[in-house]
């Protein structure tokens, strides 16, 4: 055995010490020192990458656990933190496989079940990321990072007292645990003292020891902090910086996938000179494939107040609505995916249509609805610019437009967080986020002369003023009586599990602070108002 090898040997077996004492400084540091004495051991690599990691080097440190992987194909610790790189890189679905993957070698490893319910909560499982991570702090009651991703899916749900407690005990096990930290600064400001969150986040940006993820969502939440103090504009200093982290992340992970603006554009070249005679002719729906009262889809755009008009709607006994779940999708990838399938679209017969009629109503009831006997609402407010599948494919069903503040819209989308896909990750981008508002409602204009489509347009503004008049009038276009349980609606929204951005402003009731908030943020939001100014006269809004 040479010299180096003689080196590795030994600082392998401190590096195993110095990791059962859980001092990661030391251990990454003697396994730079074996590495570089030439020590290929698993142990090692892994260390490596992990410190490459740190540096966000992530595509790097993938390298190093492949190389590790080749030395030890069955080293579930390899494979755990090959699913920590996948959830950095913003690629949920990648990362669970690995993390599934190392509990199959070893299902007592508590690292990977942390890593999974990441990952489950990132796809918007909750219920099993929760249950991922009791699972990994049950097999570690000292690892303090299912502790604080307890306290952060508390925090989400507006369980404070359940967030407080998780993150205390993850605090008491490592002072500034990123997601226990930040889950009680969310208590905090919750409680009403932003300037206690406030100071807590800025000691925990300073500190310099945030993932990107981590430091994006400390800064968000310093934002928050920072508008309920009266400072609007540093939040949206905030706000940038956050989604200036977030941004090149999530538009990697949408590699091989047309973005939101594109396919915006993409459509409204095709829609502005389409002839419109093939699309004026519904498909015909002779053959019933379902027995539901009346069928309406709740479009518009995000944060443009779908989600209380769908509690509203809910609250209705002769109706039931879906929250935001791809029931439509499948057509939509049929046929809106490149021109010539929109020319098949177009031309669909009734024979086609059927096929995707029956294939979305079972889709309705794998996602916990049955439609049967009632008014079905299906709430996708990203779906404007998909009208056309709805149209060719459901042409009954009653198209309900929510509308709201052009600039009010904008920023609410570039403050809060979303799941990220090719349409939502533009939201990380302010200007952006006001063009793909901009082709939304140019396309919403194109649809509505060339489609065959009843539409009502509700203003979120007037809602908020008189609910009564406005609910009537939409009960009056979708086909049935008034019901004064439509004002229970807050009631509605605290039995059901709604997995918006906009939950905990609904469960709140009617309230207008959130009107013409835009002009707070002073001249740090320029940008937008030229794209926006347009439509926001078009609909009735001050310009100032």
């Amino acid at each position: 055995m040479s010299d180096a090898s003689d080196v590795a040997a030994v600082s392998v077996d401190q590096i195993y010490a110095a990791v059962e004492a859980r001092d990661m400084d030391r251990a990454i540091r003697l396994a730079a020192q074996a590495h570089a004495a030439g020590s290929q051991a698993p142990l090692v690599l892994n260390l490596v990458a992990y410190q490459l990691e740190l540096d966000d080097r992530i595509d790097e440190a993938l390298e190093v656990l492949n190389q590790a992987l080749k030395v030890s194909p069955g080293d579930p610790t390899i494979i755990n933190s090959i699913g920590v790189c996948y959830s950095k890189l913003a690629r949920p679905q990648n990362a669970l496989a690995a993390f599934d993957d190392a509990l199959l070698l070893n299902p007592d490893f508590p690292h990977a079940h942390n890593g999974r319910g990441l990952a489950l909560q990132s796809l918007g499982d909750k219920d099993g990321a929760k249950l991922a991570q009791l699972r990994a702090a049950e097999l570690d009651p000292q690892f303090p990072e299912p502790l604080g991703a307890l306290a952060a899916l508390a925090a989400e749900d507006k369980e404070w007292d359940a967030a407080r407690d998780y993150a205390e005990r993850a605090l008491a096990l490592e002072a500034d645990q990123p997601a226990g930290a930040m889950a009680l600064a969310a208590v905090e400001l919750n409680a009403g003292d932003p300037t206690a969150c406030e100071t807590r986040l800025t000691k925990l940006i300073a500190a310099g020891r945030l993932t990107r993820l981590h430091l994006a969502n400390a800064l968000n939440l310093r934002g928050d902090a920072r508008e309920a103090l009266g400072r609007a504009p540093e939040a949206m200093a905030d706000y940038a910086a956050a989604n200036r982290e977030l941004r090149p992340r999530q538009v990697d992970a949408q590699v091989g996938r047309e973005l939101g603006l594109d396919t915006c554009n993409r459509l409204l070249a095709y829609f502005e000179k389409a002839d419109p005679g093939p699309w004026k002719d519904p498909v015909p729906e002779s053959q019933p494939t379902d027995r539901e009262m009346g069928h309406v889809f709740l479009v518009g755009f995000a944060r443009s107040g779908t989600t209380l008009l769908e509690q509203i709607l809910a609250s209705h006994a002769d109706i039931v609505a879906l929250e935001e779940k791809p029931a439509v999708d499948p057509p939509i990838i049929e046929f809106l995916m490149n021109d010539a399938d929109i020319d098949r679209l177009a031309h669909l017969d009734e024979a086609g249509a059927l096929h995707w009629r029956k294939l979305y109503w079972a889709r309705v009831r794998e996602f916990g609805v049955e439609p049967a006997g009632k008014v079905f609402v299906d709430k996708l407010p990203l779906h404007t610019i998909y009208l056309p599948v709805i149209a060719k494919l459901f042409p009954r069903a009653k198209i309900l437009f929510a509308r709201r503040d052009p600039r009010d819209v904008v920023i609410s989308c570039f403050k809060h967080r979303f799941r990220a896909n090719p349409l939502t990750v533009e939201f990380t981008d302010l200007e952006r986020t006001a063009q793909v508002y901009d082709r939304f409602m140019r396309l919403a204009e194109i649809y509505r002369a060339k489609l065959p489509l009843q539409v009502h347009v509700h203003k979120h503004e007037d809602l908020v003023e008189d609910l009564d008049t406005q609910t009537q009038a939409i009960c009056a276009f979708i086909g049935l009586p008034w019901d004064a349980n439509m004002r229970n609606f807050v009631e509605t929204a605290n039995r059901r599990n709604i997995r918006t951005p906009s939950a905990g402003q609904v469960r709140r009731g009617l309230y207008r602070e959130g009107l013409a908030a835009w002009r707070k943020y002073g001249d740090t939001i320029e940008v937008i108002k030229p794209i926006l100014a347009p439509w926001a006269e078009t609909y009735g809004y001050p310009k100032d």
